[in-house]
């Protein structure tokens, strides 16, 4: 018979607990709430500022919703010892993205594709990442929450695919 719930080691300990989880996605809204913001002060086209500004406010409210949830929850004790594989356990899931802004040097954009092609880049890795966080979540109204700011992150996908699609020719 075949397991329903997230994978285990020693016994039935999750292998990541769920403060961790709560921790990166934390992480990840204020990486994207950054360089939106940073964005809009670096580029000229104020439909693109605009957008970007609003996409800012989007990753401040999820960022709030993470934090507001992981407030309310307990870290068990047993989880604690567990701190230490998660990093590896998640590069091995991940692969070679990092979740990382760390990398971006705004300077060497010279057209703005470049540019949303990164923000869409990170979009998807931020959604990749919610979806392998919903296998550990059991709680109906926490999932409801979470599947709701993947539908957010995926309309951010879409929009910045339509201001992709708009550029003018000299921009792409």
């Amino acid at each position: 018979a075949g397991s329903t719930g997230p994978k285990t080691r020693e016994g039935n300990t999750p292998m990541f607990t769920m403060n961790d989880l709560l921790e990166i996605a934390i992480k990840l809204e204020k990486n994207g709430e950054t360089l939106y913001r940073d964005s809009v002060e670096k580029i000229e086209t104020e439909d693109l500022k605009s957008m970007l500004a609003w996409m800012a406010d989007e990753e401040a409210v999820h960022g709030k919703w993470f934090t507001e949830l992981k407030e309310t929850l307990s870290l068990e004790t047993a989880e604690a010892r567990l701190k230490k594989m998660v990093p590896q356990a998640l590069q091995e899931m991940m692969g070679d993205k990092t979740l990382s802004l760390d990398d971006i040097d705004f300077s060497r954009f010279t057209r703005l594709s470049q540019l949303l092609e990164t923000f869409i880049g990170f979009e998807e890795d931020t959604i990749q990442f919610y979806e392998l966080f919903e296998l550990f979540i059991e709680d109906d109204a926490v999932l409801t929450g979470l599947r709701t700011i993947i539908l957010e992150e995926k309309n951010h996908v879409e929009t910045l695919n339509d201001m992709m699609a708009a550029l003018p020719e000299d921009a792409v």
